[in-house]
């Protein structure tokens, strides 16, 4: 019986020896090793949660600029749009209802003496006296022009009369011994006045508020 127990004390303390020496280490170090997964685990989902809103980060920024770029873009389509507009007006609508204007301005007996005594004299002034001719708008009556011109006018014109062109409108005052042609025909005075006068306040006036 005695030696039973001996042989029992024996064994718990193999087996105490055995849980101390082996089982309770394996225990701390498998806490350890709980301890630093959930360590890890914790570092883990932080670093995905941060590079998750880095994502984010990045898309918005990325939507922001493709969103700037299409503006600016649309923005820029819009000038494009709003200049070739303005230009068909000025040349539809400007340029053809102006020269209509001229057309019929410069086709008045009057307005059409009037242009060629004010030729005729700043030619004077440069010393010319000779070989001048002068043609006017096929749809201007000669007689009237030349009644209106007078005698002293008509001498300085070659055949003292002016003739007939085939322009819309205007004169044409030619200088033959210098080879020179004053061409003030409505067309050429459409190319001076829009270009120099009448545009600028025209896209002035229709585009002020656009």
């Amino acid at each position: 019986m005695k030696e039973l127990e001996t042989a029992q004390n024996k064994i718990a303390k193999i087996c105490d020896a055995l849980r101390r020496e082996t089982l309770e280490p394996a225990e701390k170090e498998a806490e350890k090793i709980v301890a630093y997964a959930q360590e890890e685990a914790k570092q883990i989902i932080s670093d995905a949660k941060e590079e998750a809103a880095s994502i984010k980060e990045e898309a918005k920024r990325a939507m922001q600029k493709e969103r700037s770029v299409f503006q600016s873009a649309l923005e820029q389509a819009g000038k494009q749009t709003l200049e070739t507009l303005r230009q068909r007006i000025e040349k539809e609508f400007f340029n053809r209802a102006l020269f209509d204007l001229l057309t019929k301005e410069t086709n008045k007996p009057e307005v059409v003496s009037g242009l060629i005594e004010s030729v005729i004299q700043a030619i004077e002034k440069e010393g010319v006296t000779q070989d001048i001719s002068c043609v006017v708008s096929k749809d201007v009556s000669l007689s009237d022009v030349n009644a209106i011109l007078g005698q002293r006018f008509l001498e300085r014109l070659q055949k003292e009369s002016v003739s007939l062109g085939d322009f819309d409108g205007g004169i044409k005052v030619k200088l033959h011994d210098k080879r020179i042609t004053i061409d003030l025909s409505a067309s050429a005075l459409l190319t001076l006045f829009a270009t120099h006068v009448a545009r600028k306040e025209f896209r002035k006036l229709l585009f002020a508020s656009v």
